[in-house]
């Protein structure tokens, strides 16, 4: 399914690529030629000193920090072929009723601000850059955005990734025919995801039981399947190659057959 040739020389700009999905597929990217611009407020660690890797520290929900990370592709490699929106954070799988009123106004500004800002303000600030090379735009979503039952999502995260949905498809209609627009939503999958905490600045790892969330995903859907960042990454690079030149508006659900279960 990789685009494996496709995407030699080509310039991509992750968000969220200090740990997960971002990391994996930014290493994919790299091993495959790519040159990769990181916008994470973490260190990504042993990639930041790789050749074809630019970090930048910065908020996804921060105008600047978006500015400057496509400014950073065209300065340092040229150009930019694709952005790739993916940070992300949980709510905690909080339910509307477990919340307080200034609790869900809190949660509903933090985790909007991430999941859905940062999106739109990343795809506005590499628009023209990648219109100009006609490339791509991939988003992560999450099984979260067509079920409202998934395994530990609450309300709030419910609903970004449902916004999610919202933003691939009007993108798709607005930047046609210059850039395609689409995204992976995939199943549980075990990554250094943070939740929200109201009341509380810093945000706590989501994911404190592994083997339990593992058990839970895999009893759901069909396949039985939990996917780890370095498996998912195949429909990434597909989704950022050329082989997937038809596709536009379209989101792939590596989820272990959810939709019909």
């Amino acid at each position: 399914m990789a685009g494996t040739g496709t995407l030699d020389g080509k310039v991509v700009l992750v968000t969220g690529a200090a740990s997960g999905i971002g990391y994996a597929l930014t290493t994919a990217l790299v091993d495959r030629g790519a040159r990769v611009v990181i916008l994470d407020r973490t260190d990504p660690g042993q990639l930041a000193r790789q050749d074809r890797v630019a970090v930048v520290c910065g908020d996804v929900t921060d105008p600047d920090a978006n500015r400057g990370a496509v400014t950073v592709a065209e300065e340092r490699f040229g150009g930019l072929d694709a952005f790739v929106g993916n940070a992300g954070v949980h709510d905690g799988g909080r339910t509307l009723l477990d919340l307080e009123l200034d609790e869900l106004a809190e949660l509903i500004d933090r985790v909007l601000a991430v999941n859905v800002r940062g999106y739109l303000l990343g795809a506005r600030a590499a628009a023209t850059a990648v219109a100009q090379r006609h490339g791509c735009m991939v988003f992560t979503l999450s099984d979260a955005a067509f079920r409202a039952s998934g395994v530990g999502s609450g309300v709030v995260y419910t609903t970004s990734k449902h916004a999610g949905v919202g933003v691939v498809r009007a993108l798709a209609a607005q930047l046609a025919p210059d850039v395609r627009v689409n995204a992976v939503a995939p199943g549980g999958v075990l990554t250094n995801l943070r939740a929200v905490e109201p009341g509380r600045t810093e945000t706590r790892e989501l994911f404190t039981s592994p083997a339990a969330v593992e058990q839970q995903v895999r009893s759901v859907n069909p396949l039985r399947t939990m996917l780890t960042p370095e498996q998912l990454v195949g429909h990434y690079l597909y989704l950022l190659s050329s082989e997937s030149v038809g596709l536009t508006g379209h989101i792939l659900r590596p989820d272990g057959g959810l939709e019909v279960s």
